[in-house]
This record gives structure tokens, sequence and C-alpha cells, in this order.
């Protein structure tokens, strides 16, 4: 007789496949809303602020691919052609959007900044953008998965999802973000990105990375040393692969530390379970219902 776990893990799969997992659908800066690229849509987008990419279900970066170009700025991701002009530590409102029940993901939310140089945003070299982390928010509050609510386990991505809106046919989640005050000014790629842990124990941690054409201006003058983004991430890091469906006390979030022009950080430092790890009986029912199945 096939065993429970063995009938409900294909249905997990199954449901991960069909779910549509969203996109940033727009920036707002000083009240100026800035449209994202829209995969299927059918009007002019030469303009759009975000890069574009070419996954069919708005899906994951999967862990597999996390040293490969992909990671960068989203799967097949192309200049965009747009920028957003913004002062130095002015706030950026991320509205990204899902067409099932929004972005409920577990984990952390990260954001990176690349300076373009002197080919600017729309024409620079994805593969020559050295990233440095600027802001990074992951648990927010120990204790065991309580998946959908997530009332007791608290992730930055979770309680954005706590105020989730209706829009059109879907939802939408506002990620906020502050650039730093004291960045020299220039042209500069954003990169906006969301981890979901919630198939991380079985080996399918998702990465949403997005990427975002700026124009900052303003008087500072650090620009901290950055990364390539296919260096930033190894699949048997301490933050990608671990089973948050235990009683979680902390965590690390994956990638380099935030830099120190950074006024805001959150992160915990390491991962510790309490003694007495509990799992539930129905195993695989947790990961449809992390995405709000």
């Amino acid at each position: 007789m096939l065993s429970f776990n063995t009938v409900l893990l294909p249905l997990a799969v199954l449901a991960t496949s069909v779910l549509g997992h969203g996109h940033v659908r727009r920036v707002v800066v000083d009240g100026i809303t800035y449209q994202g690229f829209e995969r299927w849509s059918n009007q002019d987008q030469s303009q759009v602020v975000t890069w574009h990419f070419t996954t069919e279900d708005e899906g994951p970066v999967p862990a597999s691919s996390i040293n490969g170009p992909d990671i960068i700025c989203h799967q097949g991701a192309t200049n965009a052609q747009g920028s957003i002009p913004v002062s130095a530590g002015s706030q950026l409102q991320v509205v990204r959007f899902n067409t099932i029940g929004g972005f409920q993901h577990p984990g952390p939310e990260m954001h990176y900044l690349a300076p373009c140089g002197d080919a600017g945003c729309a024409n620079v070299d994805k593969n020559n953008l050295r990233f440095f982390k600027f802001y990074e928010k992951g648990l927010v509050q120990g204790g065991m998965a309580d998946s959908p609510d997530w009332n007791t386990q608290k992730w930055a991505t979770t309680e954005v999802h706590k105020h989730v809106q209706e829009e059109g046919d879907g939802y939408i989640d506002t990620f906020t973000v502050n650039i730093p005050q004291n960045i020299k000014p220039g042209p500069y790629i954003l990169r906006h990105e969301i981890l979901g842990l919630h198939m991380a124990d079985i080996g399918q941690a998702e990465f949403y990375p997005q990427c975002i054409n700026l124009e900052i201006s303003g008087s500072g003058d650090q620009q901290p040393k950055g990364v390539p983004a296919t260096e930033m991430y190894q699949s048997n890091d301490p933050g990608i692969a671990l089973d948050i469906y235990v009683d979680l006390e902390s965590y690390k979030i994956p990638g380099p530390a935030v830099s120190n022009l950074a006024a805001k950080r959150d992160i915990r430092e390491t991962i510790t379970k309490r003694s007495g790890r509990t799992r539930h009986a129905i195993h695989h029912l947790r990961h449809p219902k992390a995405h709000g199945i």
C-alpha cells in the first residue's frame, strides 16, 4: 500500500507547477507610479523600468540555477529601457502581482544595488554587474511553522502578505525599501529579491529576483564594492538548505553581508532548532498550503 506521504508529494509538486508566482507590476516613488514588465501584455513596454524575463509561469529561479545567469535578474532577463529618477534617501514601494492568493511564500526579502557605469542601465551587460546588499529582513519571529496563517513563525514575506490586496484578476503585495542616503549618485540596478523556503527541505528553495533601473541623485560619495550575483549563493548555504517545518528559532539570511552604508538591517546569525523536533503527519500537505492553495 502506498504511504500517505507518497500520495501527497506528487500533489504538492503539481500544485507548485500550476501556480502563477508573480512579478513586480509597478514601482511607486514620491507618489509617481512606474510600470514594470508584463509578460503577457500587448501594450507598449518600451519604457518599463523592470527588466524583461522569459519564464512563462512567472515561477522561480530554482536552487539548481543559482550560480548561472538567471539568478542575476530572473530567467532570460534583458535590460529595461526605462528608468526611475530617485533621490538618495527616498522610499520605494515595490508592488508584486500574483494571480493566486498573492505572494505568500515564507522567507527573506533582500535588496541589492549595482552601478551601471558608463554603459547605462539600458545597455549594461548583466554579467558585468557587481551587487552590494543594502537591506535584508528574514525571520521576524521564531516558532513552529503554521502555514497558511504564519502567526507563530513569521517571515519578512509573510508579514507583508498579511496586507495583501485584491487587484483586477489577482492580488498585490507591497514591499518598501529606502535608498541609502549616502550613496554616490548615478545609474544603478536595484535587485529586489524574495526567497521562498516552503520547499527548501526537499532541496527546492525558490528565488525570485527582479531588476529595476534607477537614476539616483544626491550628494553622497559611497559606493561599496559588490560581487557578481552568480557568486552570492551556494545551494548548501544554511539559509537555503534547511527545513522550516520545525520549531525554528533563528535563521541566517543567505548572501553577502549588508554593506556598511545601510541604516537598517534585520539578520539572524545562526540556525537553531529546539529539542523535540516535531513534524506533522501530513508532511507534504504543507507545500500547497504555503502557496496559498
